[in-house]
């Protein structure tokens, strides 16, 4: 009966073993973090997204849920929020989603925002997004509201 036990310790520490680590989160090269920060800038990336962010607020202002409609969030608050986004610190989400990007492409984007003024809508609406990106932005607005309240 020990070696049965012994055997099974052995082989089930073999397998645990070889269980490989997760692999580390994506992260551009500095030359890559210059062409995503050039980006950002030829692309006026943080108004656009500072725009998402409100639009996104302004949809959370309401509970439509019930009636009448139950106000959330009051214009000031959601101004203090925007005003109150830290953009710098938001700018590792943008180089681990970007980091996807072949640094021919990003200089293909570079040349096409530069052409165009930076601007793809009148308002800057528009903007590249990524899952994570959305998912980030979201959150980060969702905590402020909650710590708004």
């Amino acid at each position: 009966m020990k070696y049965i036990v012994s055997l099974l310790f052995v082989m089930f520490s073999y397998l645990i073993s070889a269980q490989e680590l997760p692999a580390p989160p994506a992260m551009s090269n500095s030359s890559k973090q210059q062409l995503i920060d050039e980006f950002i800038e030829a692309s006026h990336y943080q108004k656009a997204l500072i725009n998402y962010a409100k639009e996104y607020l302004e949809l959370k202002m309401f509970d439509y849920s019930v009636d009448p409609p139950k106000e959330l969030l009051t214009k000031e608050q959601v101004h203090t929020i925007i005003s109150n986004f830290n953009f710098d610190d938001f700018k590792i989400s943008l180089y681990n989603s970007f980091s996807f990007i072949s640094e021919d492409h990003l200089k293909e984007l570079i040349k096409f925002h530069k052409s165009i003024g930076g601007r793809l809508s009148k308002n800057n609406s528009a903007l590249l997004m990524t899952p994570a990106i959305d998912l980030n932005i979201k959150n980060q607005m969702d905590y402020a509201t909650e710590n708004t309240k």
